[in-house]
């Protein structure tokens, strides 16, 4: 018959209660997450938001910060001293014989069984390692560059959220500008068929006007489907529930802020604050910190230890009894086992220096790309609204002359292939120009701060 003591049995009950409570938590925690509605309509400041709050990049950002700093307080603990209580009662016996001791005036063989008691408080302290103090440095550095790489996931979900929300807006731009040129070419081909009824314009003409709008209204089903595929896509960017049921904002603060910027200046500025290149920098230190723990692995140690306690038959027949003593450990022959770590840790400090040159000319050539983007992107935007204004007064004039009879329908139809070729060009550049500044914004750090206001 099993025996369930009373206290432990509700402390076994205590613990599952609150792995269940704990397991609820959790699942309400994830299910909220993936029920949350987005608002309507949607800004841009509001997807990053939700974003930062939601994304699994930082969240594994942060599970691997939390393990960096787990290993930085256990490299710290082989520095502090470590104190441990020791309690131990036997019934043993002994073979004098076999431990060596022979005695003439002592029954040898067999001796027992005997109590044997012995509780005592141990402390050990390495009071010299040089080897650990630079591994604990080396960590201390593995822990701050995990941090900055915090701050980098986020700069880096800011930037695909902008991403996605101009992708969304852009093909929103399409359908809306495929929208109104269908409806102006549907006003003209009422016009060419009243025509038609009084006798003016040709059969011909009718069918020219119908076909150009089915074309534009098979464009525009295309623009609303891609529209709805870019909103799917965001809300999948911002790891909410995945729905095309809202809308956006056409706030202009989503194309970004217009701003000069020396490129010189703008280099400089970000290879002080990219938190990607600051973290390869911590990681160099903690490489170049890890060959030298590896090589101080040469130089003698020094640990001292004490214990005290009590030491007897039982815990009613004891005396006390401690030790104290020193240590001195001297590395002479390792079989090549420290020239071999040492080997191997100046190996890893090459690879984290190469990665480390390699991002700095990777963040010099986005800042350059970026600011030169920019620059490029926004000439697009005045060339395309110069162009999208001259189309439309191409075809209010060219519907001047048709209602006049000076010419069939074929210019205005071809007008209209001009404003729609303008209106889609006025798009790209607007989304090309929102795209650059997102883009020279994560290139100077800065994207977080644009765009979550």
């Amino acid at each position: 018959m099993d025996i369930v003591h009373p206290t432990r049995g509700k402390l076994v009950t205590g613990i599952r209660n609150s792995l269940a409570g704990m397991l609820f938590v959790l699942t309400a925690i994830r299910v909220n997450a993936a029920d949350q509605n987005l608002p309507n309509p949607l800004t841009l400041a509001e997807s990053v938001s939700i974003a930062l709050s939601n994304s699994s990049i930082i969240r594994t950002a942060q599970s691997r910060l939390d393990q960096a700093s787990a290993r930085y307080v256990q490299s710290r603990s082989a520095l502090l001293p470590q104190i441990d209580v020791f309690v131990n009662q036997a019934y043993l016996t002994m073979n004098l014989k076999g431990l060596g001791i022979d005695i003439p005036t002592v029954p040898q063989g067999k001796q027992g069984p005997f109590p044997s008691m012995n509780a005592r408080v141990r402390l050990s302290w390495d009071l010299l390692n040089l080897a650990n103090r630079d591994a604990w440095k080396s960590f201390r550095s593995r822990e701050d560059s995990s941090r900055l790489q915090v701050d980098n996931a986020r700069e880096v979900v800011v930037l695909d959220v902008v991403s996605a929300y101009l992708q969304a807006l852009r093909a929103k731009a399409s359908r809306d500008t495929l929208t109104d040129q269908t409806k102006l070419a549907t006003d003209l081909y009422q016009l060419t068929r009243d025509r038609v009824k009084e006798g003016v314009s040709a059969p011909l003409e009718a069918n020219r006007a119908l076909q150009q709008v089915n074309s534009l209204e098979q464009q525009r089903q295309e623009a609303e489907q891609n529209y709805i595929d870019a909103k799917l896509n965001l809300a999948n960017t911002l790891q909410i529930q995945i729905t095309s049921d809202f809308e956006l904002s056409d706030a202009p603060e989503a194309y970004g802020v217009d701003t000069t910027i020396d490129p010189a200046t703008a280099v400089k500025a970000a290879l002080a604050s990219r938190p990607d290149y600051r973290a390869l920098e911590a990681s160099v230190r903690a490489a170049q910190q890890q060959v030298q723990s590896t090589k101080a692995s040469r130089w003698p140690t020094l640990n001292a230890s004490f214990s005290d306690g009590q030491s007897g038959e039982t815990p009613d027949k004891n005396v006390n009894t401690y030790r104290l003593a020193g240590t001195l450990e001297v590395p002479i022959f390792t079989g090549g086992r420290i020239r071999g770590q040492i080997e191997e840790a100046q190996g890893a400090l090459a690879e984290t220096q190469a990665a480390h040159d390699q991002l700095r000319s990777q963040i010099e050539t986005d800042v350059l790309t970026a600011v030169a983007g920019v620059e490029w992107a926004r000439k697009e935007v005045e060339t395309s609204a110069a162009n999208v204004k001259l189309s439309r007064e191409e075809v209010q004039l060219s519907r001047q002359r048709f209602t006049q009879g000076v010419t069939d329908n074929t210019e205005v139809v071809n007008a209209q292939d001009r404003v729609s070729r303008a209106d889609d060009a006025r798009v790209r550049a607007m989304y090309t120009l929102g795209l650059a500044r997102a883009n020279l914004a994560r290139a100077m750090d800065a994207a977080e701060k644009t765009y979550r206001k």
